[in-house]
């Protein structure tokens, strides 16, 4: 990785992929993702390409988007979730992140809701999933932490999918309320604190 990330030549190169891989997802969809067809349609060689990321996974990880989604699926506190003061409203975390992937959605809807290669679609879930719930390791109240981080984690990615699979028909306010009511009703969050 380049250390001097303010050069404009890296900023040049990091725009030029960036807006190359967008181009490819609107336009050929995830199958048409791959670091040749990339550098071709970003006017760069691979050198170039390997000089910034590790692979096709790297950049992707590294676009605004996703990085905007990271600030957003903070990893979120499960006590203040569960004894939010209002019993049928959203947590306000889990709507802004709705909010970010709504604001966003043909960029997401094409990695999350495609034939994307198995390592793609793994990274994802865990960015959008289980890096949420990471805060239950440290609760000592629950005794399997890391199976109620993958019961969660998966379901919340699956919400999110069914949500990009039916066009978003919901706004992002309903489909939070709704992940958060399912959150906590959750059977692996029942503990005697709740």
């Amino acid at each position: 990785m380049i250390k001097n990330s303010t050069d404009m030549r890296v900023i040049r190169s990091r725009t030029l992929m960036e807006n190359a891989l967008i181009f490819i997802l609107e336009n050929e969809g995830i199958k048409g993702l791959s670091v040749k067809n990339l550098c071709k349609i970003a006017g760069i060689n691979r050198g170039t390409f390997y000089l910034h990321f590790n692979d096709i996974f790297h950049l992707i990880e590294e676009t605004e988007f996703v990085q905007g989604l990271l600030n957003v699926f903070e990893p979120i506190n499960i006590q203040e979730l569960m004894s939010h003061e209002y019993d049928h409203a959203a947590y306000p975390p889990i709507t802004k992140a709705f909010q970010y992937l709504h604001d966003h959605a043909s960029f997401f809807k094409t990695l999350i809701c495609s034939g994307a290669p198995t390592e793609l679609r793994e990274r994802l879930q865990y960015l959008v999933g289980t890096r949420m719930f990471e805060n239950l390791t440290k609760d000592p109240a629950y005794m399997f932490s890391d199976y109620a981080i993958a019961y969660l984690g998966n379901a919340q990615f699956g919400i999110i999918q069914h949500w990009f699979m039916t066009n978003r028909e919901l706004p992002p306010e309903d489909i939070a309320r709704i992940l958060t009511a399912f959150i906590r009703k959750s059977p692996c969050l029942v503990y005697e604190g709740y």
